[in-house]
């Protein structure tokens, strides 16, 4: 029979396992923009740089391959779309059950369309730098949650989002 003592030991233990897994680095660095740091491989392997992109982040991209990238550099951009739970038609806004399946995979259809062309402008500046690149698309109404949640699933070690810097801050 186990004391309460022993008890609350092995919660913590599991807690503490748990929680191991869920958080690789304790810490956000921030690099500054006039830092030109590269990201070293680890013993040996590929570094694996995630990008959180949404509709203009052209300039994080463009300051992932002019700073975080090295030989062997994968890209992977992450983009986290809403889900679509109305449509947009000419008679009014209607909710996905309201269409025939037909007409849902059209309009299905048109959106994953406008997404691939958000994302060729970015897919074609990594081509253009030689640097492979791959596309992850989360769908959720929270894109913090989202890019979160997706770090301990593929075990993301670099992850870059960024910002434009208001013109009236230093």
């Amino acid at each position: 029979m186990k004391t309460e003592m022993e008890e609350e030991n092995q919660v913590d233990r599991e807690e503490q396992q748990y929680h191991h897994w869920q958080v690789k680095s304790p810490e956000i660095v921030e690099i500054p923009d006039e830092s030109k740091s590269i990201l070293s491989s680890r013993n040996g392997q590929t570094n694996d740089v995630y990008v959180a992109v949404g509709k203009d982040d052209l300039h994080v991209v463009q300051w992932v391959l002019d700073n975080a990238v090295s030989p062997g550099t994968r890209l992977f951009l992450v983009h986290v779309f809403p889900p679509i739970t109305y449509i947009n038609t000419p008679v009014g806004r209607l909710s996905r059950s309201q269409l025939s399946q037909d007409q849902l995979r059209v309009y299905l259809n048109e959106d994953q369309n406008r997404r691939k062309y958000l994302l060729e402008k970015y897919i074609r500046m990594c081509n253009d730098a030689k640097v492979p690149v791959d596309t992850m698309l989360l769908e959720s109404n929270a894109t913090a949650k989202a890019i979160l949640g997706l770090i301990p699933v593929v075990n993301i070690t670099n992850l870059v989002m960024g910002t434009k810097r208001s013109p009236f801050t230093s």
